[in-house]
């Protein structure tokens, strides 16, 4: 006869979900906390996918604090249960090896790999330190970015996308640009203007505080969702020189929305369609050295 300790209980339920009804005795129910809890944040992000665009990191939240109030709950259940548990003959799966071999087995075999197939497959979240992708991405803004472009069934690779995708010129580094080009296009850049197959993708000027302040100038382009703005350096007369690039079949042709200060296509090249590993669509988080950016959070990307 083995007295339950409802501190042990409490600390087994916090190590690994479940593992406090485990020490109680009741295995099943330690499994299914385990697999609900486990399988909670994944399922909504699956779901967000395919809510209204407004809707996705709202639904991922939704998701989350289901998740730690099911964990929250399993944690206080067990610790209760403990409590009012009389003494009993230990079960054959009460023991310590079990235990450790049951914590192993919930991250190696359930927590790892769910979290891992969300974040590879369907949604993960990046972060832009640098000023390239302004005004649309500001540093310090957190997104999301859908994973499922070449599944199938998934997100379309479109002009005006931001993807982002490994550098083709060095895979360690990790890009958000906007595609300009798609396979077999032929892009022309003259000066702040930019044709795609002899049609402008150049709409005209656009107001834009951040170009007022540092001398750039705004345009505003077309894309497949709607128009963006970009900034290029100086006046719109200060070149008229052209750059013309071919898409190669099975890549696509990137620029960086701030054209004065991006490392992008015209500096590596066409990115290659296997690099390319999400497109960014909704902003979570944004914060800068004066604080939180509130007016960010929830803000699409286009």
């Amino acid at each position: 006869m083995s007295p339950r300790k409802p501190l042990l209980a409490l600390a087994a339920a916090l190590v690994m979900p479940g593992l406090g009804h485990v020490y109680l005795g009741d295995f099943v129910s330690g499994v299914s906390l385990l697999l609900a809890i486990g399988l909670t944040v994944p399922a909504f992000t699956r779901l967000a996918l395919w809510a209204p665009a407004t809707w996705l990191c709202y639904v991922v939240l939704v998701g989350i604090v289901l998740a730690l109030a099911l964990y929250g709950g399993s944690v206080l259940h067990a610790f209760r249960a403990a409590k009012r548990a009389p003494s009993a003959a230990l079960r054959s799966f009460q023991r310590p090896t079990v235990y450790a071999l049951y914590v192993a087995a919930g991250y190696v075999f359930v927590l790892g790999p769910v979290s891992a197939h969300a974040r590879d497959n369907w949604l993960e979240t990046f972060v832009v330190p640098s000023a390239s992708m302004v005004p649309a991405i500001l540093p310090g803004d957190r997104f999301f970015a859908d994973k499922t472009v070449g599944q199938s069934g998934g997100a379309k690779l479109e002009r005006g996308a931001l993807v982002i995708f490994k550098a083709p010129n060095d895979p360690r580094l990790t890009f958000v640009k906007r595609v300009v080009g798609l396979p077999g296009d032929r892009v022309e850049i003259a000066g702040p203007s930019v044709r795609v197959n002899g049609a402008d993708l150049t709409l005209g000027p656009a107001h834009d505080t951040f170009a007022s302040v540092h001398g750039l100038t705004a345009m505003r382009e077309r894309g497949a969702r709607g128009p963006y703005t970009v900034l290029w350096p100086g006046a719109p007369e200060a070149s008229h020189s052209t750059a013309t690039y071919v898409v190669p079949p099975g890549n696509v042709f990137v620029l960086g929305d701030q054209r004065a200060h991006a490392v992008d296509s015209r500096a590596f090249g066409p990115v290659p369609l296997a690099n390319v590993k999400g497109i960014a669509r909704q902003i979570w988080f944004s914060r800068d050295a004066d604080g939180v950016r509130w007016s960010r959070i929830g803000r699409l990307l286009r």
